[in-house]
């Protein structure tokens, strides 16, 4: 299903040309980033982006969504992620012939789905603010959130707009962080227990609420995270940069097949006090 088709106009919510981006009802025509992406924000929103994106934390992360892109000889020889996944976490719904929406998707390019997302770098549908989304109401038959509400300033107002956009009976699909570092893509404001969760997606029917990855990936996490800081790996002289490389490369490779504790952890009844991350499943 093409996404052109279910755009709408964020000024003022009028229905708009599938091709030329302009809105019927109020007559804007929003531009397109060098990507090819249309840029569907307000013009006060695309401002604070774009001020937002241009600081280091905002700079750093659309390389990092660049470099997803990229696959080098160098890359092959990082340490695997620390993290083990609950293989218990559904799968992401993927609507064969309805619309499907990854909001919050940086660089990744998710087969099946429009990704939408405030920096526009390739692999981004359409460069837009989540809490403002241009899409019709009740347009997408599965919409996936996937480490995002901490990133924005008001999560209860994108999942209100994740619950709109979706249709009845639709699924989203949510990933948050509960015991995890900070980190600032391109800012960071929450972290989301169990509770908080359910009081958030109290407008949904049969909502979930899981482990994702677990109390032996917060510990792993945080220790990366503390040896990148007494070990930077950014930054300083080339000749620094690359031992420290090489010792937190070393010690990640050591460090991952601990993950697998989580295999048993994540069954105990208090494993959700260390969570590192909680899924999200839930109806409209």
């Amino acid at each position: 299903m093409k996404w052109q088709q279910h755009l709408q106009c964020v000024e003022c919510s009028g229905s708009m040309s599938p091709d030329e981006f302009r809105c019927y009802q109020c007559g804007i025509t929003y531009a397109c980033a060098p990507t090819g992406a249309p840029i569907l924000m307000t013009g006060a929103d695309r401002q604070r982006f774009q001020a937002l994106l241009a600081k280091d934390a905002g700079a750093y992360m659309q390389a990092e969504y660049s470099a997803r892109l990229k696959r080098s000889w160098a890359r092959k020889l990082y340490p695997p992620e620390p993290v083990y996944v609950n293989p218990s976490a559904p799968p992401l719904p993927v609507a064969r012939h309805g619309l499907n929406l990854w909001v919050g998707g940086g660089g990744l390019e998710l087969p099946g789905f429009v990704n939408i997302d405030v920096a526009p770098v390739q692999g981004v549908d359409i460069v837009a603010n989540a809490s403002k989304l241009p899409l019709q109401t009740e347009s997408c038959d599965s919409v996936a959130c996937l480490a995002l509400l901490e990133h924005v300033e008001d999560p209860e107002r994108v999942v209100a707009e994740l619950h709109r956009v979706l249709k009845p009976n639709g699924q989203v699909d949510v990933v948050v962080p509960f015991c995890h570092p900070y980190h600032a893509y391109p800012a960071d404001y929450s972290r989301f227990s169990r509770e908080r969760l359910a009081s958030l997606f109290a407008g949904f029917q049969h909502v979930e609420i899981g482990i994702r990855t677990g109390p032996t990936t917060t510990m792993l996490t945080f220790v990366t995270y503390y040896l990148k800081l007494i070990l930077p790996v950014h930054g300083g002289s080339p000749l620094h940069r690359g031992i420290n490389r090489l010792v937190v490369g070393a010690l990640g490779w050591a460090m991952s097949p601990l993950k697998y504790l989580d295999v048993w952890l994540n069954r105990l009844p208090t494993a959700h006090v260390l969570a590192n991350h909680f899924y999200v499943v839930a109806r409209k």
